[in-house]
């Protein structure tokens, strides 16, 4: 195991933080470099807030989900500022500028970036608030892109983008699921070495059906009389997830009954999951989005889950199974760096 592997995890001695300077230290050290990473979306089925340690790296949840094959492209540039505290930030999507507090707030907590001028651009796939973790796949993709051009460890970028999430409430382990690929159970919350994250690889294709209505996670992640509904309800269903494998239907099953018993979906959204399981396909709402996930279990069952999509007026997504979590690609001359845990 590389050591840049041993620092996104915690698993081992973390290596000292290299002055963001020393990265430009060859010829044209003072024009603008770039970097580039990528972070899957993932959808969460299940979950059990954890958020009483003080610690925000040991906040999170407990729960299951499905890193999904796409998600948040990031490309970063940085030079340095014409004098110390001089640096400035900006964030675009596709170009245009945009307001992301999340992202915002992880890049801003990175060491030594007030001593540069950064831009960020970010690409995402799919659509914010949609409970498809778009919040937490940005955030980290930029942070992993700027901490390769400031010469951060991995590890600092993880916990940057984490902090923030749990700290806005955007989410509840956005981050540490899209460390790395499969369908992921979230065992203990947090960060590793706090949190225990267990993996089944798997190649599987589905449906996401989106309702044009976002749904904000701040508000209900902020409210503690959710928090212990969400609790409830999760507790009573989490345990029937067993140890690793996990198999598919058994993880939709777990989602399904979470999903009827949390209740948070509208009626459009609850219309089109009945209509699906009484024609034999499997269907649950993601959290915290109008969004559905849907299985079918053959030809026939796909085309009707495809007609019901369509007349529900949602948007319908094929999407697969993630092999992969978040990573760098620093350009040419440089390894790809993986901001994954040891599985």
């Amino acid at each position: 195991m590389g050591n840049a592997l041993r620092e996104a995890s915690g698993l081992g001695p973390r290596e000292p933080d290299v002055p963001g300077g020393e990265t430009f230290t060859e010829t044209g050290a003072d024009l603008p470099r770039s970097a580039f990473a990528d972070a899957p979306g993932h959808v969460t089925g299940i979950f059990v807030p954890e958020v009483d340690d003080p610690d925000l790296l040991a906040q999170g949840s407990r729960g299951a989900g499905v890193v999904l094959d796409v998600g948040v492209s990031a490309r970063a540039t940085a030079q340095r500022a014409p004098q110390a505290g001089g640096g400035t930030l900006q964030i675009r999507e596709r170009g245009d500028a945009v307001r992301l507090p999340i992202t915002r707030e992880a890049l801003e907590s990175l060491p030594g970036l007030k001593d540069w001028i950064v831009e960020v651009d970010l690409q995402h796939d799919l659509p914010v608030s949609q409970g498809l973790g778009m919040s937490a796949a940005g955030s980290l993709a930029a942070c992993l892109a700027v901490s390769e051009l400031l010469g951060l460890p991995p590890r600092s970028a993880v916990e940057a983008a984490h902090r923030a999430e749990v700290r806005l409430h955007g989410g509840l382990g956005g981050v540490v699921s899209i460390l790395g690929g499969g369908v992921e159970v979230r065992r203990r919350a947090g960060l590793p070495p706090h949190g225990v994250v267990e993996r089944t690889p798997m190649v599987q294709g589905f449906f996401l059906g989106t309702l044009d209505r976002p749904v904000p996670s701040p508000p209900l992640l902020s409210n503690p009389e959710f928090l212990l509904r969400v609790r409830r309800a999760g507790e009573r269903w989490l345990s029937e997830l067993g140890p690793p494998p996990i198999r598919w239907e058994a993880l939709l099953s777990v989602f399904e009954v979470f999903t009827d018993e949390l209740g948070l979906a509208p009626l459009p959204l609850r219309e089109a999951m009945l209509k699906l399981r009484q024609e034999g396909c499997r269907c649950a709402q993601t959290m915290l989005g109008n969004t559905l996930l849907a299985w079918a279990p053959d030809e026939d069952a796909e085309e009707r889950l495809i007609r019901t999509f369509r007349q529900a007026k949602l948007t319908l997504r094929r999407v697969h199974v993630g092999r992969e979590g978040a990573r760098s690609r620093p350009g040419p001359g440089h390894a790809e760096v993986r901001a994954s845990e040891r599985l």
